[in-house]
């Protein structure tokens, strides 16, 4: 069981080295492992083997000392992001099927209404599993190839798809997390993203190296500095749009960054603009990391992204080479490996990838074939074999490093009698990189009700997949095949906003 073989390794080697805390407390070693112990003895008691654990909180070490004790009892854990709407929360319910949920308080009474029957543990009680403990582990060995947890991920169905990923994944990651970046034994690492998504999987990356995670209850330029500076940090974990809040606060001019080695960025593509600003405004190395959660996490790195030099295609960007234990390859249409420079299909092998996806065999089987993960983004290679994303997947939208499909918004607008059509594209928003805008045709030109929609939105979506704009359009484009010409509409997006922002500086002050 490679979860548990850290525990055992950690007490071993630095029983009392901490190894996580946050705002509230922090464990050692020694402490972690009775924690872990404690609860996976609870777990094994409420459920059987394999069953589905569902979870539901911010940020706090309980919700990695519940991921732990998940896999010590071979139960199949489920992050659920609390800020869905009941609607979203409860389709994950209804094909998840679990038998245990652990949330924090203000979630267990609303899990009670979504889902009566379902037992329901307080993630704040989770310290107290010691105090009713005998100390004896009762614990069911979860092998390699084992489920971990089912990590959701937007789908273009427009319903979520569950990533199944094993404890083989977690294994190659953090074999290719120890042999590509290297922490150091005893690294202080700060997870400022949700836990609840697969970055999860970095902070158990740094409890494989026996570093100590700090966990950010939740980001703010701020809380983020107090942080770095209180827990003398060396390693962050940030997507583009945190550090863009974080170099412009004006905090930042008297933080101490002394102890920090190394600012690592996912989720989206780093603008060379940002790049440039937040290296001379940090003075600390960016490692560039792209990666999906059906891949296992990272699996292409580069410490510079070499983004001075001018790419092959516009708009393209480094991702860099691919880590230890992953193959990377760029395929055609037809299926062949694509030559120097040509745009292909990024496609992924190794022990990291996704099992399936939770009962989607159709959806497995279109993204995993001939024994390759089809990520759908766009890239190249170069002569040196650096890889090179063109587009992440062309329909997607990457909101503050959140994914959000517009399949998912165009779902709930077409919900009302007064649509009859609808597009939902990603635009161009310096806050959070993108932002969904709704092209809208109504049913007749007096039927567009912004409002109606907005409360649609509200109701149904969580608040980073809301629209910022809803747009009434005469009709949508779509080809002969009835293919939405989704390029169309986010090119007329860019130009709404050029448009604008001209306006504005034109108008005298």
């Amino acid at each position: 069981m490679w979860l548990e073989r850290i525990l055992t390794r950690q007490v071993a080697l630095a029983p009392d080295a901490v190894a996580l805390r946050d705002a509230h407390r922090e464990l050692t070693w020694r402490q972690l492992q009775a924690e872990v112990h404690a609860l996976a003895g609870r777990i094994v008691r409420q459920v059987s083997e394999g069953a589905r654990v569902l979870t539901m909180s911010q940020n706090r070490l309980e919700v990695l000392v519940t991921y732990l004790a998940c896999a010590a009892a071979n139960t199949v854990v489920v992050p659920v992001n609390a800020d869905l709407a009941d609607s979203e929360v409860s389709y994950i319910l209804d094909y998840v099927e679990p038998e245990l949920a652990i949330a924090q308080r203000t979630s267990v009474g609303r899990l009670a209404g979504l889902a009566p029957a379902l037992e329901t543990w307080p993630i704040e009680d989770v310290p107290d599993a010691v105090a009713g403990w005998d100390g004896t582990p009762r614990l069911r060995p979860a092998g390699l190839d084992d489920a971990f947890a089912i990590l959701h991920t937007s789908a273009t169905t427009g319903h979520p798809k569950g990533v199944l990923t094993t404890h083989r994944s977690l294994q190659a990651q953090a074999m290719s997390w120890l042999g590509d970046v290297r922490p150091p034994t005893g690294t202080v690492y700060l997870n400022a993203s949700p836990l609840f998504h697969g970055s999860m999987v970095i902070a158990l990356d740094y409890l494989a190296a026996g570093g100590t995670v700090c966990v950010l209850d939740r980001f703010t330029p701020q809380s983020c500095l107090r942080a770095l500076e209180e827990w003398r940090v060396a390693h962050v974990l940030m997507v583009p749009s945190m550090i863009r809040l974080l170099v412009q606060t004006k905090a930042l001019q008297t933080a101490d960054l002394s102890s920090v080695d190394l600012i690592i960025h996912t989720a989206e593509p780093m603008p060379e603009s940002l790049h440039n600003l937040a290296v001379a405004r940090l003075g600390r190395p960016l490692l560039n990391t792209y990666g999906l959660t059906e891949g296992g996490g990272p699996v292409v790195t580069s410490r510079s992204g070499r983004l001075s030099e001018p790419p092959r295609h516009a708009g393209a960007r480094c991702a860099g080479v691919a880590m230890l234990g992953v193959d990377a390859e760029v395929r055609t249409k037809d299926g062949r490996p694509a030559g120097v420079g040509e745009v292909g299909e990024i496609c992924l092998r190794g022990e990291g990838t996704m099992r399936e996806y939770w009962r989607r065999p159709e959806a497995t089987a279109e993204t995993l074939r001939d024994g390759w993960l089809h990520t759908g983004d766009l890239g190249y290679v170069e002569e040196d074999g650096r890889l090179w994303t063109v587009d992440r997947r062309t329909d997607l939208i990457l909101r503050g490093g959140q994914n959000v499909y517009p399949a998912e918004i165009e779902r709930v607008l077409r919900l009302s009698s007064n649509v009859t059509d609808v597009a939902v594209v990603a635009a161009p928003s310096e806050a959070w990189g993108h932002t969904p805008w709704a092209f809208v045709q109504p049913v007749d030109a007096d039927s567009f009700d912004e409002q109606e929609l907005l409360g649609l939105a509200v109701r149904e979506l969580a608040s980073y997949k809301r629209p910022s704009r809803f747009l009434p359009v005469e009709h949508i484009p779509r080809n002969p095949a009835g293919k939405l010409l989704r390029r169309q509409m986010r090119d007329r997006a860019a130009a709404i906003l050029a448009e604008e922002t001209g306006r504005k500086a034109a108008t005298p002050v």
